[in-house]
């Protein structure tokens, strides 16, 4: 918008007005082609607001090329409704050639003067006015935020989480569903502010939330509470299985939570004690049910520290657990740990496929210990890690000496979740490369409960694996209410039927038909099922007339040491042949 030179009096007393109100006063005319002129601009003018102008553009353009594209359509509305005579008003941005954005207010009135259609307008710098007021704005709504949402986690705290269980309470009461409410407290938790300070304890809970959040469904509400306690709203269920799903719940909770947390300091693992409350079994009212579930938490901690669960070994006094853990800490130095194989049988014919490879500790003091006996100290103690890396080491080295020896087997074995990380599993390749052996002879097992605990994070490195040929096992299928979506998005190749399960075929009819249900879905997904504690002929038989090609058991045999695979894989040939 060009500016002619100042012609009377009136324009040096608006100019230093304009001056001083640090505004910009302007007189255009529009001509019939649609291009205009700026007839007068008194005050700094475009320079000030777009500078610096490039050589070979005029101020003209120079306005225009410098509304910012979001506001472009508001500001050609604005120019339009000028040339049909309407006055307007506006604010914009300006991005200027030298990169800095501006907001600015333009108000014009369109005129007629001798037959030429001219506009009067004003045009004020209000980019501090902007500012403020967004910032205003912004810290509103920071607070407003804060008052609902804990500032550490930046979950919904208490009060919105009242909110959502009320609505949800007065769906359910119109729906005739069924509202369950889960109050979740980390265990031990004190002893980690006590033992590594608020900053870790911080850290902790902020990795919990994200846990819990991953555990539940989106639709579900998790909440922090305050201190190492969290809420969980699991919303329009059903009335007849409502306590099924606070359970499938509980269980992802559990599992999500049972990996070690990696912080600055190292792992820390983390358990917690969960109570649930039901609407309408339980209360009819959101404070009841918060009151209800709260106390089912503390007669779960109660009873969790009473009795031996896997997480923690209750049997062992504190002075026990530290001990075995010092003792455990230099079992793989002194060659402690051994593992026993137990064989995996093609059930028509009887014949050895594969091994299952099972840890046993060969415990000083206490003689040949089971994992029941020593995995969960290791577990708290940030041990499975190497153990582990050992198990899948030493799995690959007896495969390739078996192989040697004509024994073609492969080998199974159980990662727990702390493993299922790309690094972990960049050591189980370098294993399987350092022993030689085909990729198909090697079997990596994870837990149900494990697997749907982090679908998202499990499923590019099941596919991986996959990829290279690696046989991959959801173990005690059956125990984690995993759904079919989730299982059929998985790139595993076997499906293992938990044990418990078997226990009761052919005799219970109800579990002989789930069987045979999961054997038919494992087979239209791809999958070779296997059932786990075969113990007898009946059991054997049915498995077979229902199409489970694979088992394990003591109906063929015990975990035994290695020596022992030779002779009994032997007997299985020649009794299939």
């Amino acid at each position: 918008m060009p500016a002619d030179e100042p012609r009377s009096d009136t324009i040096d007393v608006l100019r230093r007005v304009a001056g001083a109100a640090a505004v910009h006063i302007y007189e255009m005319e529009w001509f019939d082609d649609g291009s205009y002129r700026c007839n007068e601009f008194i005050g700094a003018g475009v320079t000030s607001l777009v500078c610096p102008i490039p050589e070979g553009v005029d101020e003209e353009q120079a306005w225009e090329a410098a509304v910012h594209p979001d506001d472009r359509p508001n500001y050609e509305e604005f120019c339009e409704a000028l040339k049909h005579g309407e006055p307007r008003e506006l604010e914009y941005r300006l991005v200027g050639f030298d990169g800095v954005t501006r907001w600015v207010w333009e108000r014009a009135r369109p005129r007629m003067e001798d037959g030429r259609r001219l506009v009067d307008g004003i045009v004020a710098d209000v980019t501090d006015r902007r500012r403020s007021a967004d910032e205003l704005v912004a810290a509103q709504a920071r607070l407003a935020h804060l008052a609902y949402h804990d500032a550490l986690t930046d979950l919904p705290n208490r009060l919105l989480f009242q909110e959502h269980l009320e609505q949800a309470i007065a769906r359910a009461r119109r729906g005739n569903q069924a509202v369950a409410v889960l109050f979740v407290d980390l265990d031990d938790f004190k002893l980690v502010n006590d033992s590594h300070g608020h900053t870790t304890g911080d850290e902790l809970l902020r990795v919990v939330a994200d846990r819990l959040r991953d555990a539940v469904r989106a639709t579900d509400v998790v909440a922090r509470l305050g201190g190492d306690e969290f809420l969980v709203l699991v919303a329009d269920i059903d009335l007849e299985g409502a306590a099924e799903a606070a359970e499938r719940v509980a269980a992802n909770i559990r599992a999500a939570l049972s990996a070690p947390v990696l912080l600055a300091l190292g792992e820390l693992y983390t358990h917690a004690s969960i109570g649930a409350s039901l609407y309408p079994a339980d209360a009819d009212s959101a404070e009841e049910l918060l009151s209800k579930a709260d106390i089912a938490m503390y007669r779960a901690k109660h009873a969790e520290r009473l009795a031996l669960r896997p997480a923690i070994v209750s049997s062992l006094d504190a002075a026990d657990q530290l001990a075995t853990v010092a003792r455990l800490r230099g079992a793989l130095e002194r060659e402690e740990l051994v593992l026993h194989y137990q064989p995996l049988v093609a059930l028509d014919e009887g014949r050895m496929v594969g091994v299952e490879a099972l840890i046993r500790w060969n415990d000083g003091e206490r003689g040949l210990a089971g994992p029941d006996s020593f995995v969960a100290l290791a577990e708290r103690a940030g041990l499975m890690a190497p153990i582990s890396h050992w198990v899948v080491e030493s799995a690959c080295a007896q495969v390739a000496e078996w192989r040697r020896a004509g024994i073609d087997v492969y080998a199974s074995v159980n990662m727990p979740a702390l493993m299922w990380r790309p690094a972990e599993i960049q050591r189980v390749l370098a294993a399987i490369r350092a022993s030689g052996i085909p990729a198909d002879h090697l079997m990596i097992e994870i837990t149900e409960s494990a697997a749907i605990a982090r679908p998202r994070s499990l499923e590019p490195i099941m596919a991986d694996l996959h990829e290279r040929g690696l046989r991959v096992a959801i173990d005690d299928f059956g125990t984690g209410h995993s759904s079919l979506e989730r299982l059929s998005q998985m790139r595993v190749t076997t499906l293992k039927i938990d044990r418990s399960f078997i226990a009761a075929v052919p005799d219970d009819k109800r579990v002989s038909l789930l069987v045979a249900t999961i054997v038919q879905l494992a087979r239209n997904l791809g999958l070779e099922p296997l059932a786990e504690g075969v113990e007898t002929e009946s059991q054997r038989r049915f498995l077979v007339e229902h199409g489970c090609k694979l088992g394990q058991g003591f109906y063929f045999s015990r975990a035994v040491p290695a020596e022992q695979i030779a002779e009994l894989h032997a007997r299985t040939v020649r009794r299939a042949a």
